[in-house]
C-alpha cells in the first residue's frame, strides 16, 4: 500500500474526494500516484515505468502545450534499457580491492591480507612500523604511484662511505639489484676526476655502511667502473629487490628516491627530459639521461624509477651545473647498470623477485 502526505489550506476549492486543496488542479498539476510503481516493482519486472507514463520520454505529454518536448527525439531511443542501467548502477555492491601488505624480515619479507594484521605482527615481533609496506597490486590500469614508491623505499639506501686516510665521511645513495648486492656511484665511495684515468685499488680501504631507517649494515666495495662512475656494494643484509626496465620514453613519469644531504630516502617526482646526451669526451664515457625532478647533493646513487611499472631505468649521477646547485640532472641508463651486473654478479637476474 503507498501513503501519500501532502500539506493542505483552506481553501474553497476541493478535490473529487471533497479534501481542501491548495489550488485548482490542471492536465499539468494532477500527479497519479496511485499509479506510481515502486523502484523494487521496476526492478522485479512486475511493471514497465512506460505501462504508467505512455508519453514518458521524448515529450511532455498530453496537455495544452503547443511547442514539442526540450528533449530531441533521439533521446527515446532504448530509454527503458538506459534506465535500469541506471537503477541496477545504483543497487550494484561497490567492488572491493584486495589488498596485499608486505613486512621486512631477516631474510625476506612475509605477506599478510590486510594492513591490520601486518601491523599486529609487527608489533608482536618488535618490528618498527616503517617495514610495512603495501604490494602495489595492477587490474589493468597503471600501478598506482603511492604503492610504487612505498615499494620502492624498501629497496633504496642511504649510504655512509668513511675515507681512513683522508679522515672524510661522504653520504650518497644505493639501490638493491640483488640479494646482497647494491648499486651506487663510484664517486659516493670515493670521489675523483673522471677525465684521469683511475684505477679501481683507489676506491679499496674504503669503509661503506648501508642505512635504512636509521640501522647500519656493513657493506663491502665488490666492483668499480670509474668510467661509468658505477659501484657494486655487497653486504649481508637481505633487502627486497628492484627489476631493471631498459626501454624509457621522453617525457614519461619517473620518480627518484635518494638521500640528499644525508636525509633517508627523499622522493621526488618528474618527467624524462632527455636521452642519449654526452657530457664527457674521455674513451668510454656513456651517453647520460636528462631527468626533470629536484635532485642534490646525496641524490647520488639513487634509482630513477618508471612510474607505470616501478622499475629502474637509470641512476643519479651527477647535477650539471655552474654554481654546483640546482641545474640538469643526469642519469645512467639501466643498459650500463644490467651489463655492469651481468659482470660482477654471478648468475645475476636468476633471482625471483616478489
Amino acid at each position: 500500500m503507498k501513503i501519500a502526505y501532502r500539506s493542505t489550506m483552506p481553501f474553497e476549492n476541493r478535490d473529487t474526494r471533497g479534501n481542501p486543496s491548495i489550488s485548482p488542479s490542471t492536465n499539468r498539476s494532477v500527479m497519479p500516484f496511485n499509479n506510481i510503481p515502486m523502484i523494487t516493482d521496476i526492478l522485479n519486472g512486475d511493471v514497465k515505468i512506460r505501462d504508467v507514463y505512455p508519453n514518458a520520454g521524448g515529450s511532455w505529454g498530453n496537455g495544452e502545450d503547443l511547442e514539442g518536448s526540450y528533449r530531441e527525439t533521439g533521446d527515446d531511443y532504448k530509454r527503458d534499457v538506459r534506465d535500469m542501467d541506471i537503477l541496477n548502477s545504483f543497487l550494484a555492491p561497490a567492488r572491493q580491492e584486495i589488498q596485499k601488505w608486505k613486512v621486512k624480515i631477516p631474510g625476506g619479507s612475509k605477506t599478510f591480507m590486510s594492513f591490520d594484521l601486518a601491523k599486529k605482527y609487527t608489533r608482536e615481533k618488535g618490528i618498527p612500523f616503517s617495514y610495512i609496506s603495501r604490494i602495489a597490486q595492477t587490474n589493468n590500469s597503471q600501478q598506482d604511484k603511492t604503492h610504487i614508491i612505498a615499494d620502492a623505499l624498501n629497496k633504496t639506501f642511504l649510504v655512509e662511505s668513511i675515507d681512513p686516510t683522508r679522515n672524510v665521511i661522504e653520504n650518497g645513495s644505493a639501490f638493491c639489484v640483488e640479494n646482497n648486492y647494491f648499486i651506487s656511484c663510484a664517486h659516493v665511495i670515493k670521489s675523483y676526476n673522471k677525465n684521469r684515468y683511475i684505477n679501481q685499488e683507489y676506491f679499496m680501504g674504503t669503509i661503506v655502511n648501508l642505512i635504512h631507517n636509521g640501522l647500519r649494515h656493513e657493506g663491502t666495495v665488490m666492483a668499480i667502473d670509474p668510467k661509468l662512475d658505477i659501484a657494486l656494494i655487497g653486504s649481508n643484509f637481505s633487502s627486497d629487490v628492484f627489476e631493471i626496465d631498459e626501454s624509457c620514453d621522453m617525457g614519461e613519469n619517473i620518480i627518484a628516491i635518494g638521500s640528499p644531504h644525508g636525509y633517508e630516502n627523499n622522493v621526488s617526482t618528474g618527467s624524462l627530459g632527455s636521452v642519449g646526451r654526452k657530457l664527457y669526451s674521455y674513451e668510454g664515457a656513456p651517453d647520460y639521461l636528462f631527468v626533470d625532478l629536484s635532485v642534490f647533493p646525496g641524490n647520488s646513487g639513487g634509482p630513477v624509477i618508471k612510474a607505470s611499472n616501478g622499475k629502474v631505468i637509470g641512476m643519479i649521477t651527477l647535477i650539471v651545473s655552474s654554481s654546483g646547485g640546482y641545474g640538469l640532472n643526469a642519469a645512467l641508463p639501466s643498459t650500463h647498470i644490467k651489463d655492469f651486473c651481468n659482470k660482477n654478479i654471478k648468475g645475476f637476474g636468476n633471482t625471483s623477485k616478489e
